[in-house]
């Protein structure tokens, strides 16, 4: 498995893209490609703290995604870094994908001195409650009844 930024390849988005459809496209957020093909596009331009990260297999092929993206939830300015987007290809469950994305992305983040993290998820909070991450609230997103969690991350300049 390799970890990649989303634009080191135009492929990838491609894969990107039709990875979170073939996931979320009951979803609202997610029912459109294009809709989805351009959230990606923005997000990961030269001139934003946010970005995607990709799984790939030794065919180059994505297997799994995750984003850091800003204000994911909007009625709270002060969560301003979410990790979200998070997805494993169905074939490739249950190895550790998904944990390795959200540790590079965490990784980044704390080299980057973003001090905290927040998500939000429907089922997963034990996956996230292992990698460190607390539960902070339970609400309603589009719909869905979600959890949502943070992490601390330490200062690298404290060290």
């Amino acid at each position: 498995m390799y970890i990649k930024y989303l634009m080191d390849d135009p492929d990838y988005l491609n894969q990107t893209t039709e990875l979170l459809f073939d996931e979320w496209s009951h979803l609202s957020s997610w029912s459109e490609s294009r809709q989805i093909l351009t959230r990606l596009t923005e997000r990961n331009s030269s001139d934003t703290v946010q970005f995607t990260l990709v799984a790939l297999d030794a065919e180059n092929k994505v297997t799994a995604t995750c984003s850091l993206i800003l204000y994911e939830l909007i009625d709270n300015p002060q969560r301003v870094y979410w990790l979200g987007e998070v997805v494993t290809r169905s074939t490739h469950r249950g190895k550790g994908i998904g944990s390795a994305l959200i540790k590079r992305i965490v990784e980044l983040a704390t080299e980057r001195n973003i001090p905290e993290l927040w998500l939000y998820t429907p089922d997963k909070q034990a996956l996230y409650r292992n990698l460190g991450w607390k539960e902070r609230e339970q609400r309603l997103v589009a719909g869905e009844s979600v959890t949502v969690m943070f992490l601390s991350l330490p200062c690298p300049d404290a060290a």
